[in-house]
């Protein structure tokens, strides 16, 4: 891990295959890096390959999971055995989850103080908790993450590039005269209801192919 972290720290180095080398240090199948906005949207800034960026939109879609979990309540999220926890948690999530082969979750949230800027969340393709030792290499790679975002100036400047997802949300608070936060909670309900993820139904919006007065 030392070896990733001095990467990261000296040239910003955050490519699929650095993120796949620290998976492999930290025992798991996989990993990714999101920052969040106050309205509970994400852009991926690091990620090892598909399943990782399945996992973020899933969750985007869902408003449930363990990056959702982290991200709210600024707390660590171990869940090493999606089929075996409380079925209240997050039902939804662990099911899709599932389909897609994850069958253990851990989300760290990147964060200083009462500033969070993000979660980096990291899934094994089979059931089992981490180390401690991997715990404790995972909470300072999130450390020097959280430092590289405040260095990029995110605390209050950074532009998170989901364009389509905030756009639709706002046209979407314009069409029913309501909050963007009720609005983003519209387009997750009904992504979620049409079997489709986020960003597919939040594009029909901006392209005015949906218009959210005919779903009343």
């Amino acid at each position: 891990m030392a070896a990733v972290l001095a990467r990261i720290t000296s040239n910003g180095d955050l490519t699929e295959a650095l993120a796949d080398r620290a998976a492999t240090v930290a025992g798991v199948s996989g990993l990714g890096a999101v920052v969040t906005t106050t309205a509970g949207t994400t852009e991926s800034i690091w990620s090892s390959g598909a399943t990782d960026s399945a996992l973020g939109t899933l969750q985007l879609t869902l408003g449930e999971g363990p990056s959702v979990d982290a991200a709210r309540h600024g707390v660590l999220v171990l869940e090493p055995d999606l089929a075996d926890m409380p079925i209240l948690r997050w039902p939804a999530f662990a099911s899709a989850a599932g389909e897609l082969g994850v069958r253990a979750v851990f989300a760290f949230p990147l964060r200083i103080g009462a500033i969070r800027l993000g979660v980096l969340e990291l899934h094994r393709d089979t059931p089992g908790s981490m180390s401690t030792g991997q715990i404790s290499d995972v909470l300072v790679l999130a450390d020097v993450l959280t430092s590289m975002l405040l260095r990029l100036g995110f605390d209050g400047e950074f532009v998170v590039l989901r364009t389509s997802v905030h756009q639709a949300t706002g046209m979407i608070a314009a069409q029913l005269g309501v909050g963007l936060d009720e609005a983003l909670v519209r387009l997750r309900g009904h992504a979620f209801g049409s079997n489709r993820s986020i960003d597919e139904v939040a594009a029909d919006v901006v392209a005015n192919r949906l218009d959210f007065n005919d779903c009343l």
